[in-house]
């Protein structure tokens, strides 16, 4: 009896120490408060549970917080618009919410978290009967959903619109089917979510459009240690492939990227940047240092490739987040969100077969009768525009060489080690010319944007950092390029 007493006493110390242990400040739960926007497939009732790609995020990201005792839980489970969410946010009434684009005026009362959930695009969204007929409109009535960072975006498509503002988009999308407006203009992750579920009603119409990201927001009022709690659970997510599968769960990846992934375009121009069609991947040294810094940043970058003169217009739209490796310009400044500290260099000349006799060793000395190519949209420097000899765009340096080796042209700007490797794959004999003018500066410039702004400042300050180690002098190795070659 006296063992059994006595092992009865241990046990109630031991439930009055887990309950003062537990109910004490540093294992108590932080409940953070959110709504859902009545938005699909963002959030969606179902048999009046809320569901949707947000509403997944809120999932994990609570079971990422659940060792920091941190929850997030739904105020309500009626869906709100975003303006009735950004009033709760300024207000308290929530502290956080997850899937908001960007605006100056949010971000005076909410904190928005890096990297974004996802990017996606703007769409305009017509019925499959009209296609052939909206071309030719000459007054067009556009649905676009009040109060959103979308609506104050909307593009010119027809010579006269009228935009008629909807509470929500299924309001507007009804409006589409009686045919009372022409279009609705709204985020791809909706409006592709509708089309890919319409059975061939909708159609969307074709063109580029402007990128832009939604975050996890917060209120001001949250603590700065919880805000740095929910960036790791965010960056981890990130990492660990979720938000990517649930962009996939829900047949969204024609129109929505995770939002760790940095869209960039490139052109082939060796050794700096191209394609490798035998491994099937983007190499080069600029490449690879790009993809090794936004790397260490906690985001991927992808390559894509247009014509040049095309990429240059892409970034004006900001269709895509970056494009490498080109000068700061002027005219490139009003559009691009430049890092202060440049990716490469490089030294542009001129090139001429060798077999010619044709005297480039001063620009005096050349003919104005000399045809001279360059590749349109290239920023060259001004001993090129100011020098006498005639000169004719080409759409790459490829065809430039190629136009060099036929004759029809008898020089060819480009830079110094683009010349050098396009001649031997093409199997070309041609002599550079001295370099007029100092080295050129390149860089990998972003849309000029918040989010093209946040990763110009920090890939700037990764990019100084990294370069003073050995992988970066390792990538130069493989390229057979010196520290020397670029940076003295």
């Amino acid at each position: 009896m006296r063992m059994k007493s006595m092992l009865k006493r241990i046990f109630s110390s031991f439930v009055v120490v887990a309950l003062l242990l537990f109910s004490s400040p540093s294992f108590s739960q932080k409940i953070l408060y959110t709504y859902a926007q009545n938005a699909e497939p963002k959030f969606m009732l179902s048999g009046g549970n809320i569901t949707g790609l947000c509403h997944d995020i809120v999932q994990e990201m609570n079971k990422e917080l659940r060792s920091e005792g941190i929850r997030i839980e739904y105020k309500s489970k009626e869906l709100r618009s975003i303006s009735e969410i950004f009033n709760a946010l300024s207000k308290n009434e929530i502290q956080i919410f997850i899937g908001a684009a960007y605006s100056e005026k949010r971000e005076s009362y909410a904190t928005y978290l890096q990297p974004p959930l996802y990017g996606l695009r703007e769409m305009f969204l017509i019925n499959s009967s009209d296609v052939m007929r909206f071309a030719e409109k000459q007054y067009a009535k556009i649905g676009v959903i009040g109060s959103t960072v979308t609506s104050e975006s909307l593009p010119t498509i027809a010579p006269k619109q009228e935009v008629i503002p909807f509470k929500n988009i299924n309001d507007a999308i009804k409006a589409l089917e009686r045919k009372e407006i022409d279009t609705v203009f709204y985020s791809s992750l909706t409006l592709g979510y509708m089309l890919k579920n319409s059975k061939g009603k909708f159609e969307a119409l074709k063109g580029p459009s402007e990128k832009y990201y939604h975050y996890v927001v917060l209120s001001k009022s949250v603590d700065k240690d919880v805000v740095a709690k929910i960036q790791i659970a965010l960056e981890k997510l990130h990492k660990d492939g979720v938000v990517r599968a649930l962009i996939k769960k829900y047949g969204l990846n024609d129109y929505v990227i995770p939002g760790n992934v940095v869209e960039i375009l490139a052109v082939d121009w060796e050794p700096y940047e191209w394609y490798d069609t035998v491994r099937k991947e983007w190499v080069g040294v600029d490449v690879d240092v790009v993809r090794a810094v936004l790397s260490k940043m906690g985001y991927e970058a992808s390559f894509l490739t247009f014509p040049w003169s095309r990429c240059v217009e892409l970034m004006k739209i900001g269709a895509y987040d970056g494009i490498m490796s080109l000068r700061i310009t002027q005219e490139r400044q009003a559009f691009l969100s430049y890092p202060d500290e440049p990716l490469s260099t490089g030294k542009d000349v001129l090139f001429k077969l060798r077999s010619s006799e044709l005297n480039f060793e001063r620009l005096e000395d050349i003919s104005f009768n000399v045809l001279c190519g360059y590749t349109e949209g290239y920023a060259y420097g001004d001993w090129f525009w100011n020098a006498k000899f005639k000169k004719i765009a080409v759409s790459d340096d490829v065809t430039g060489f190629k136009l060099l080796q036929s004759g029809r042209i008898q020089l060819f700007v480009c830079n110094l080690l683009v010349g050098k490797q396009l001649a031997k794959d093409l199997g070309i004999e041609v002599q550079p010319s001295p370099v007029f003018e100092e080295k050129m500066i390149y860089y990998l410039a972003f849309s000029k944007n918040y989010q093209g702004s946040y990763l110009s400042e920090v890939f700037s300050r990764r990019l100084k950092e990294f370069k003073l180690t050995d992988e970066y002098l390792k990538i130069l190795t493989r390229y057979g390029i010196t520290y020397d070659d670029f940076w003295r």
